[in-house]
């Protein structure tokens, strides 16, 4: 039987059944967003996975360090230097060549920024660091408005 011939129940329960695999029923995230840790399944916070999240502006600091990219919503959050109140930051698109550079910085340096990008507070695995409390993904317009002089050693 073709396609174009199959009943219409039958091209719904199709539809129902691809709908299912690829869409949570928490919150509109892909079942792909997900993955088994520890006998639980958690949100896997990829910069694909985060862009799901709406898309707002957002300003904060950034902070870096060799393969290590953070953000904190706060200039407080950032001066207390604590983990559990940063997020992992990545960028859903491939940054400029000064961006990328800065990505890899081998010593620890941060700056005041803006943007637009998703977040999200899901318990779930960001980035390289355990601990964190999300992930924050760099859709665009990303300006970096100044360098911070005292980086905060993160903890």
């Amino acid at each position: 039987m073709s396609a174009s011939k199959a009943p219409v129940p039958y091209i719904i329960l199709v539809a129902l059944f691809l709908a299912g695999c690829t869409e949570s029923a928490k919150d509109g995230q892909s079942e792909d967003c997900f993955v088994q840790s520890g006998g639980e399944r958690v949100f896997f916070g990829s910069p694909e996975c985060l862009a799901q999240f709406d898309t707002e502006l957002m300003n904060g600091y950034w902070l870096v360090d060799f393969e290590t990219s953070l953000f904190f919503p706060t200039e407080e959050a950032l001066e207390r230097g604590s983990i559990d109140s940063a997020y992992s930051l990545d960028f859903l698109d491939t940054p400029s060549g000064e961006v990328s550079a800065l990505r890899d910085a081998p010593s620890e340096r941060a700056f005041r920024v803006s943007f637009e990008g998703s977040k999200s507070e899901t318990p779930g695995i960001y980035g390289r660091v355990p601990d964190l409390r999300g992930g924050v993904v760099v859709k665009g317009n990303f300006s970096i408005e100044g360098e911070i002089a005292d980086v905060p050693t993160t903890h």
